[in-house]
This record gives C-alpha cells, sequence and structure tokens, in this order.
C-alpha cells in the first residue's frame, strides 16, 4: 500500500516533533505495562535514548526482555508512528558519552542546562538507556466503499524516507 504525501509527512512531523513517547514493556506476569517517557533518538534513527530511574516497572521490565513497543501519536487526530525496538539496556562507557552528545544536542535546541556524565555515575539510580530501533510503521485504513473503516493496515516506513525533508 502506498503511503500518500500528507500520512507520510504527519510520521515525519511526529518524528520530528514528538519528545514524549508511549513505552510499552512485558512485566513478568506477562502483563503489559505502559510509560510515558521522554525520549531522543540518533540523527539515522537507527536508536532511541531516554533517561530512567532504574527502579522503575519499565526499566525492570527492559532489563529482563530488552524488548519495547513504542508509539508516537497526535492526540487530536488518528496518526501515529509505531517503534518496535530490541536490546533495550542501560549505557555505560562510550556508548554513554554517545547518548549524552546526543542529550546534550537536544537539550542546547531547547534552551535546556547540559546534563554532565557524572549525572549518570555508578552510584546514580538515574542511568541513560538505548535501544535498537527495529520496525517503524503507521496504520493506514482501508474502507468499505461508503468509507467506513474495515480494518487497519500495517505499512513499514523507510528511514531514509523518514530522513528526506520534512515540510511542517
Amino acid at each position: 500500500m502506498e503511503i500518500p504525501e500528507i500520512k507520510m509527512n504527519k510520521a515525519k512531523e511526529l518524528i520530528y516533533t514528538s519528545r514524549h513517547i508511549s513505552l510499552a514493556t512485558t512485566n513478568a506476569d506477562g502483563s503489559p505495562h505502559n510509560s510515558p517517557i521522554k525520549f531522543l533518538y540518533d540523527e539515522k534513527l537507527e536508536h532511541i535514548y531516554w533517561d530512567s530511574n532504574i527502579e522503575t516497572l519499565h526499566s525492570q521490565n527492559i532489563l529482563r526482555t530488552g524488548q519495547i513497543f513504542a508509539v508516537l501519536f497526535d492526540r487530536m487526530e488518528n496518526d501515529g508512528v509505531y517503534i518496535k525496538c530490541e536490546g533495550g539496556h542501560i549505557l555505560d562507557g562510550n556508548e554513554l558519552e554517545v547518548g549524552l552528545e546526543i542529550t546534550n544536542s537536544f537539550r542546547t535546541k531547547e534552551g535546556q542546562q547540559k546534563i554532565n556524565l557524572d549525572y549518570y555515575s555508578a552510584g546514580s539510580v538515574q542511568k541513560m538507556w538505548s535501544a535498537k530501533i527495529t520496525n517503524l510503521w503507521i496504520n493506514m485504513p482501508v474502507r468499505d466503499g461508503d468509507g467506513f473503516i474495515l480494518r487497519d493496515e500495517r505499512v513499514e516506513l523507510e528511514r531514509n524516507t523518514l530522513l528526506e525533508d520534512i515540510q511542517i
């Protein structure tokens, strides 16, 4: 299914302007858990980054499974970008330095104070995390002859297309 330009631009807008994501994980008993968190991404849309207290339920779930499902959405419209991630983990060493550079780049653009590396030191419960983005997609409605929605169809988003110029 081809993605109309307006839908592609909306997906790009959500990726480039959203700073909070709905992060879903799975509890040890198999039940779902969802947390709104502030997040960032690298310039190639290969990884997401966030910081979180190691003791939170979503952090414990990520340490146990490494799996994440996330959604960026427009609360006023029926649009969203769905993101599947794997390998969620706490950053340290060079990975932490890269993640902190990305974080501080965003913070500078938003007029916020930079975070120092020692904020995430060994004694701190606050840690920087990352996960690899494996899939990005939107759902496109399939309609009947009268225009009513029958179902949604998943349409994969190509990273290269998402990285092209955005018109917002």
